[in-house]
């Protein structure tokens, strides 16, 4: 990999952690928390290429999964894997690979694309293994977990909204990130 590249990686991953800061909020009864992380994992799926976007993501939850306290809330360790919200990270680290899929045949300069990729391949997707997760690892059947997770998608959507306005304004000023 280049040194840009690298560089762009290490300075997302430090973003990543740097919005673990940001304090959650609980929302339902299940404990499953609004969280700032995945607008992060939006910004690192549209600024940077598939692979290292998806290594990035991945190096997050690596240092995860080894105790460190990387996620909202200070938390870390690989119980984390295995709890009712362990879904919406595995999700995380498809939000790359789910984006270019679909914007590979569309403008990918336009702001449209951007929208379209990351509805699908960010919010909805990791929607929907956040419940299928939550419904494996729970009592709840896999539609009772996806109509609990409904309650997320208007905020993960003006999440991505807020990422595709930052993308769309940073490249438009460094139009190496293109």
């Amino acid at each position: 990999m280049q040194t840009k590249t690298l560089t762009r990686m290490g300075l997302l991953l430090a973003v990543l952690i740097g919005l673990a800061f940001a304090p959650p909020i609980t929302v339902g009864f299940l404990g499953v928390p609004i969280v700032l992380q995945n607008m992060g994992v939006m910004l690192v799926a549209m600024l940077l290429p598939t692979r290292p976007a998806t290594i990035t993501i991945g190096m997050l939850l690596a240092l995860a999964a080894l105790g460190l306290p990387v996620l909202t809330g200070g938390r870390g360790g690989i119980a984390i894997f295995l709890g009712p919200t362990a879904g919406f990270m595995y999700g995380w680290l498809l939000t790359p690979i789910a984006y270019a899929a679909i914007t590979h045949y569309l403008k990918p300069d336009f702001w449209l694309t951007k929208v379209l990729g990351m509805t699908f391949g960010g919010v909805l997707l990791t929607e929907f293994l956040g419940a299928a997760w939550l419904a494996a690892t729970t009592s709840l059947g896999f539609v009772p977990a996806l109509a609990s997770v409904l309650i997320y998608i208007p905020g993960d959507l003006l999440k991505m909204a807020l990422s595709v306005l930052v993308v769309q304004q940073l490249t438009a000023v460094i139009p190496a990130l293109r």
